[in-house]
């Protein structure tokens, strides 16, 4: 099951979308358990909107390896779904 919602709380948001500011703080502080939504929902939707704010983001900023985690997540993902579409299509 995936969630449209991350499960992070941030003490500086009220909600519990997936802004640019809640994506930001949940790839800087957040846990494995944090990111789970997250990464379900961009295996689900790799060149969603979601996927490319976590990507304009992770071009902004230096997060090391959290942001070479993240790129090889959405590039495997990329890469996933364009096997299935050639498969299937």
């Amino acid at each position: 099951m995936w969630h449209d919602e991350l499960t992070m709380d941030h003490r500086h948001l009220t909600h519990r979308r997936y802004t640019l500011a809640a994506l930001d703080d949940v790839l800087e502080n957040g846990t494995l358990a944090d990111w789970r939504p997250l990464l379900a929902r961009v295996r689900r939707d790799p060149y969603g909107d979601v996927a490319e704010r976590v990507l304009h983001l992770l071009r902004s900023r230096d997060l090391e390896e959290t942001g070479a985690f993240w790129l090889a997540y959405i590039e495997k993902a990329r890469a996933r779904r364009a096997s299935t579409t050639r498969v299937t299509g």
